[in-house]
């Protein structure tokens, strides 16, 4: 069974306005003495005054709840919009303090976790997950977008050659080389592996930027990849669709994407010439 604690509230402050009216009622003749033709008029007042308290009382206490109750349900509207970055703003303390507090605390664990899954744990990119939830909003907007599909040249022979752990740091190297050539408008993803995919929302100019962003890229990696033991240039091969068709969903435009890339990948494929030490 429901209860509505609102009239709860409302009913207990109507029978203390009135308990307090009664009692005043028949405290204060005992303390001053009052005309027997006023003391009808004056219980009737007292009473009157005892609910006007407590309509009162109850209007104060409708008010702070109502601010407290519109306050938490901004903040968690704005949370399930997926901005959590909001926080509750209460400066009290007591049991408002605390619920302000725990408040606080949820959506900022919810910001981390957030963090967490749809990020990469080796490059610190974000990943699959969040590129696919970009490409959801962004197509939203009505916009076309382009795509770069990013794979880096020979990395099973990095691999093969110098280890898991030189690959691993190949590829932060190339995370950073790669986000160095990358405007704001740009946002890059690490897809898995070897690969990458930057997405941008495009205009009248797309053809200049694909060609200055991967000229961008292709001049960030001239800077050779050491650690000290090993000295390499690294290469990528690039693969570029740009979508105007709003109604294409996402699994359909990457694999457009990757295969512009290896397009590319066999066009270089005679010319590549092997790392050089």
């Amino acid at each position: 069974m429901k209860i509505n604690y609102l009239f709860v509230m409302f009913a207990l402050y109507m029978f203390l306005g009135i308990f307090i009216g009664i009692g005043f009622a028949v405290v204060m003749p005992a303390v001053i003495p009052l005309p027997a033709s006023f003391l009808r008029v004056f219980y009737t007042a007292s009473i009157t005054a005892g609910i006007a308290l407590g309509l009162l009382n109850y209007f104060l206490f409708f008010s702070f709840v109502r601010r407290c109750i519109l306050h938490f349900q901004a903040v968690l509207t704005s949370v399930r919009n997926g901005d959590l970055s909001a926080r509750a703003s209460f400066q009290s303390t007591g049991m408002i303090g605390r619920l302000n507090a725990d408040l606080n605390r949820t959506i900022a664990h919810l910001e981390t976790t957030k963090q967490m899954v749809g990020r990469d744990d080796l490059t610190k990119l974000p990943n699959r997950a969040a590129l696919q939830q970009f490409f959801q909003e962004t197509t939203g907007t009505g916009r076309p977008y382009l795509f770069y599909f990013i794979d880096v040249d020979q990395f099973k022979i990095i691999n093969d050659n110098y280890g898991h752990v030189t690959g691993d740091r190949v590829l932060q190297f190339t995370a950073d080389r790669i986000s160095s050539a990358c405007t704001p408008e740009q946002h890059l993803y690490r897809l898995g592996g070897d690969e990458f995919v930057i997405m941008e929302r495009t205009g009248t100019k797309s053809e200049i930027s694909r060609q200055t962003t991967q000229s961008r890229i292709d001049q960030q990696l001239r800077v050779p990849y050491t650690d000290g033991e090993n000295t390499f240039t690294i290469s990528v091969s690039i693969g570029t669709y740009e979508s105007l068709n709003q109604q294409e969903d996402f699994t359909s435009v990457l694999h457009k994407a990757d295969q512009a890339m290896y397009k590319t990948k066999r066009q270089k494929r005679r010319n590549l010439r092997p790392l050089s030490e």
